[in-house]
């Protein structure tokens, strides 16, 4: 090409760009292989820098394969642009270098440094800084990747990728992916994702996954307002915890598994191994109590309502009391609270022994009581299984009630109970043996049943998980 030629092509007029525009398609044009041979033997040169390694197979993103630097890469210290093709390696799009710097778009094959811009891509691959609105890299990624907006991997990303609304991976995080918005990883998360929406990994993630809202298999922590797993090892806190498959601890409000093997620690859990029952009792420190048990393997939790009377106090001193041989007038109250417990393993059939602690507030039923009015409770129980859903049940301990405003009136008891648990649902119900086989037997060849196995997971199972 003649040098009009390339005057020709140059975009800008006047400017400095343009004399890098004109001279940039001459320096950055690749070699012949003779010429190549006689640079790299030149004395004092450095041999020239290697392909880096290439992906794993099957590591590739979506779209086409991104390149990969060899000797024929070309190469130049600096490149500018304005929006490409308008820059200075407007003939040489894969340009290795190590500082692109772009008022819009910047596009270079490799970068072994930092580019900057307002829109960066590097279609080969990355190693330093990516800095951008949006960021893309095609090849891998070793560093920073950071974009005010969106930011784009599309082979392995090894270091941080931060966005601040979207991140995306279509390969293997190693380090952390941070968004504003959400994030999603085609493949293994070994580090951090975090979001302030939504997090998705369709790999493994090992490590911590925390946003709103988590979807992933996580070995590690998971914590979020939702979190979704199909295999969970760790922990999971979040206020709904869903998890198929669970090795470890859910804490939350509402905790649904379908295979624990650890524990599930919450106002409602919901695990397939436990049960759901309704309890009703009476006892010294609540009078009348319902409430719904939910069981997991060892933890369960209890929210009920009760009744309960106290006398009401004297306004006046000529109001008959105990001391004039009248009763007090009494008053009724209302409670609600929530107890959390454990259940103690025995290897008695049928018999099961519990320890749980409790807080109830206490109200009027008509009108409003000032100040506070709650009752603490600790309490140890045995239940006896007397039917697959049937248990009657006592227990004793002691309570605690606050009352009054200001300084508060403490007071106190024993506690002592008696009431039942009628199962709602008892998922090891579900699993029961097999009829015993018939067998030819006794005097005659009459038929009578062969004696089967020991049944232990139908009725008495279940009533010892509850």
């Amino acid at each position: 090409m003649s040098p009009r030629a390339r005057r020709a092509r140059c975009p800008l007029q006047a400017a400095p760009i343009l004399a890098a525009c004109a001279v940039a398609p001459a320096v950055l044009a690749p070699r012949s292989a003779s010429a190549q041979q006689l640079a790299e033997a030149a004395p004092g040169r450095a041999p020239p820098r290697s392909a880096w390694p290439s992906d794993p197979p099957g590591a590739g993103g979506a779209g086409e394969e991104p390149a990969r630097r060899g000797p024929e890469t070309p190469y130049f210290p600096v490149n500018l642009s304005l929006i490409f093709p308008l820059s200075t390696n407007a003939t040489a799009p894969d340009l290795a270098t190590h500082l692109d710097l772009a008022l819009l778009l910047g596009r270079v094959g490799f970068v072994d440094g930092a580019q900057v811009g307002l829109f960066s891509w590097t279609s080969g691959d990355l190693r330093g800084v990516q800095l951008g609105v949006a960021s893309v890299v095609s090849g891998r990624a070793e560093g920073l990747q950071l974009a005010g907006g969106f930011a784009f991997a599309d082979a392995p990303l090894a270091g941080v990728q931060l966005a601040g609304l979207f991140g995306w991976a279509s390969t293997t995080v190693t380090g952390a992916q941070i968004a504003g918005v959400a994030n999603q990883t085609y493949a293994d998360v070994d580090g951090l994702q975090a979001a302030g929406a939504v997090n998705v990994a369709r790999g493994q993630v090992t490590g911590v996954q925390a946003a709103g809202i988590n979807i992933g298999r996580v070995d590690g922590l998971q914590i979020g307002a939702i979190n979704v797993s199909q295999e969970q090892r760790g922990l999971q806190i979040g206020i709904i915890n869903v998890a198929r498959k669970i090795d470890g601890l859910q804490i939350g409000v509402i905790n649904v598994t379908d295979n624990l093997k650890g524990e599930s620690l919450g106002l409602i859990p919901l695990p397939r191994e436990g049960g759901i029952r309704l309890a009703l009792w009476g006892s010294t420190g609540l009078h009348g109590n319902v409430g719904l048990k939910f069981s997991s393997r060892y933890a369960y939790t209890i929210l009920s309502f009760g009744l309960h009377s106290e006398p009401r106090a004297l306004e006046a001193p000529d109001v008959p009391n105990v001391d004039g041989g009248r009763a007090a007038e009494r008053e009724p109250l209302y409670a609600v609270g929530l107890a959390m417990g454990s259940r103690l393993p025995l290897d008695v059939e049928d018999l099961s022994l519990s320890a749980d602690v409790g807080a109830y507030h206490r109200g009027p039923l008509q009108g409003s009581l000032p100040g506070r009015n709650e009752v603490l409770k600790a309490r140890v129980s045995a239940s006896y299984a007397l039917a697959e859903r049937l248990s009657p049940f006592v227990c004793a301990g002691g309570y605690v009630t606050l009352r009054g405003e200001g300084a508060l009136e403490v007071g106190g008891g024993p506690e002592l109970c008696l009431g039942v648990e009628l199962g709602l649902l008892d998922a090891a119900r579900r699993v029961r043996a097999p009829a015993a086989p018939a067998a030819l037997a006794g005097r005659g060849g009459a038929l009578r049943a062969s004696p089967g196995p020991a049944r232990t997971t139908g009725a008495s199972s279940s009533r010892r998980g509850s």
